[in-house]
C-alpha cells in the first residue's frame, strides 16, 4: 500500500508539471519579437490571444516603448497538427513618437 501511495503521488506531481503554461519570447529583428504560448487546458476562444497580447504589451512597456501588433494566431479545436492549444503574436516595440 505504501508503494502504491508513493507511485500515485509521483504521477500526480509529474502531471502537474506537464500542465504548466509555456511562454517563449523570441527576438526576430531589431525591434520585432514573437511570443508563443501553449496551454494544455484550453481556456476558450480568444483567451490565449488576450494573454499573449497582454504579455507583448508588458514586454514593450518594460522597454519604455509601445506595442505594434503585426499578427496574432491561435489554434482552436479541432487543433491542426497539434493537440495542444497555442497562440502566437508577432509584434514590434516602437518608440512612443511613432
Amino acid at each position: 500500500m505504501k508503494h502504491f501511495f508513493i507511485l500515485l503521488m509521483s504521477i500526480i506531481t509529474l502531471s502537474a508539471c506537464s500542465t504548466v503554461q509555456e511562454i517563449q519570447i523570441i527576438q526576430t529583428g531589431a525591434n520585432s519579437y514573437e511570443i508563443t504560448k501553449t496551454d494544455f487546458y484550453y481556456p476558450g476562444a480568444g483567451m490565449l490571444q488576450k494573454e499573449v497580447t497582454r504579455e507583448a504589451m508588458g514586454f514593450c512597456r518594460s522597454l519604455k516603448k509601445r506595442l505594434h501588433t503585426i499578427s496574432v494566431h491561435e489554434t482552436k479545436p479541432p487543433f491542426s497538427g497539434s493537440k495542444v492549444p497555442s497562440a502566437e503574436i508577432k509584434f514590434e516595440c516602437r518608440n512612443r513618437k511613432h
